[in-house]
């Protein structure tokens, strides 16, 4: 199902990018961006539709990566603690096991 997911959103992803493009075509004028006292140079506004589509996925796709990231440490971690108590309980039923073969 994992797969299929993945699959899925990979062609509804690729889905979006075509439409943006097939949007972004029929828009050729030329413009520049201006925020404060910087202004970009002049480009058709299908490639300032484009790069912050492109930007967005990357920036997005870094996010994910990094909080997966800290998840599968968290993950591990945690796998970790749960077999040291399993040792422990492990070792605790066997000294319990030799003292009662001795006690009888």
């Amino acid at each position: 199902m994992k797969m299929v997911k993945g699959l899925l959103f990979k062609l509804l992803a690729i889905l979006v990018f075509f439409v943006a493009l097939l949007a972004a075509a029929d828009n050729s004028e030329e413009v520049s961006l201006s925020f404060l006292e910087y202004a970009t140079p002049l480009w058709p506004i299908s490639y300032w539709v484009l790069s912050a589509f492109v930007c967005g996925v990357l920036f997005s796709s870094m996010i994910n990566t990094w909080t997966n990231t800290r998840l599968r440490f968290a993950a591990r971690k945690a796998n970790n603690l749960v077999k040291q108590a399993n040792k422990g309980i492990d070792q605790v039923k066997a000294d319990d096991g030799v003292k009662a073969t001795n006690v009888g």
